[in-house]
């Protein structure tokens, strides 16, 4: 339990981010399958989803060498040894989870997968059932759950108008020994951003991208990572400083940021003070503090979050149960979130609960700067930003 007691900022305030884990991910998973050496080099201290990551390519064979901001990772030829462990954590990231599960597809080895309980609890039936009609034995659709390959990336269909991992999970973790692989895609697809940095990162790799309307083909005649990967900071986080800086009237400056196009109209679509509606279908992480940001401003609509309730909890009901424990007026209309305006925190009667999920655990700590509070399981933010905690003490 974190007690949080209310601030009174007068000056700005320099911010970071962490290392982006969308971004080091992805690199991981390229990495782990090119047995020659990848540099990573990152800013910051990477979080627990990324740690996830990195535990489950181990358990492959997988070879990463830590040192100050940089990892050295020596891939394997997937499919074509043995594991050196089956039983698979992934924590709790289900990125880490789609991507873990159509990794050990290219293996005849049955490996386990399992997580925390707050994945335990979410549904990993669009990517299992891809793969089962590839030719996997895959026990449930929810951890723990056993997986057995190896199938044959030829062709098959997924549906990505509940989240773009099951998609982004086949175009960079399928057997780089299978020339042309297609991915028919079908529903209206959300989080294209994240999409998007997928393939861009499979080019990068020397991938042949092929998109023909919903379609889109694979080739891998030379797979080679590049030797040294530089990752951005984790903007995702961005809503968070603009949260910060609504409750307090002072700059949060964020010295870190680079240069980087990922998340940018979205990240202006949050920066613009008079946005009364905001359209989240592809940066639905956002939805948490969004609501919050416009509560403090004039009020106004979230849409297009409806796939944010598959995340680590509920998040449009547990944004509202937020909010509402803050004293700040928040309502669902058919799974869009509708906002009054020009409301300020009180400190909740009871501690906040976080539901293991990082984003509202996050957002909590940044209401309470104002109103004080008390906020359950606060560590459950190292997912993301392992110095989140600190950096909220450290404004007092």
């Amino acid at each position: 339990m974190l007690i949080i007691n209310p601030l009174k900022l007068t000056k700005s305030v320099e911010w970071d981010l962490p290392p982006s884990k969308s971004h080091m991910i992805r690199w991981l998973v390229a990495a782990s399958q090119n047995e020659q050496e990848t540099i990573i080099k990152f800013n910051g201290e990477p979080g627990k989803d990324i740690i996830s990551m990195k535990r489950c390519i181990e358990n492959f064979g997988v070879e990463v060498t830590e040192s100050e901001n940089i990892w050295k990772v020596r891939g394997i030829n997937f499919g074509g040894g043995g594991i050196k462990n089956i039983n698979f954590n992934c924590g709790n990231s289900g990125t880490t989870t789609n991507f873990v599960t159509v990794m050990a597809s290219c293996f005849d080895t049955e490996i386990s997968l399992d997580g925390d309980d707050s994945l335990r609890n979410r549904d990993f039936s669009e990517i299992n059932n891809a793969l089962r009609s590839m030719g996997a034995i895959i026990s449930s659709d929810n951890p723990p759950f056993k997986i057995k390959g190896p199938v044959k990336f030829d062709k098959v269909t997924i549906n990505t108008k509940k989240s773009s991992q099951p998609l982004s999970s086949l175009i960079i973790a399928f057997d780089k020994n299978y020339k042309n692989f297609t991915i028919e895609c079908t529903g209206e697809p959300v989080s294209r951003d994240y999409s998007e940095l997928t393939i861009n990162i499979a080019k990068e790799c020397g991938v042949t991208v092929r998109k023909n309307n919903n379609n889109i083909t694979l080739n891998c005649d030379k797979f080679i990572v590049p030797k040294i990967v530089k990752i951005p900071q984790e903007i995702s986080l961005f809503p968070i400083s603009v949260l910060l800086s609504e409750l307090h009237g002072v700059e949060f400056k964020i010295s870190n940021l680079g240069e980087s196009d990922f998340l940018k109209s979205s990240i202006e679509m949050i920066r613009t003070i008079d946005k009364k509606v905001l359209n989240l279908r592809d940066c639905s992480d956002f939805i948490t503090p969004a609501a919050a940001i416009l509560a403090i401003r004039k009020g106004g609509k979230i849409i297009g979050a409806k796939h944010a309730k598959g995340k680590e909890s509920d998040r449009i009901e547990k944004t509202v149960e937020l909010l509402k424990a803050f004293g700040m007026d928040c309502e669902i209309d058919e799974e869009k979130l509708l906002i009054k305006g020009n409301q300020l925190p009180k400190r909740p009667e009871k501690p906040i609960k976080t539901y293991l999920d990082h984003r509202i655990a996050m957002t909590a700590m940044a209401l309470a700067t104002y109103s004080g509070g008390e906020i359950d399981n606060p560590e459950i933010s190292e997912i993301t930003d392992p110095t989140f905690v600190e950096k909220i003490l450290d404004l007092g």
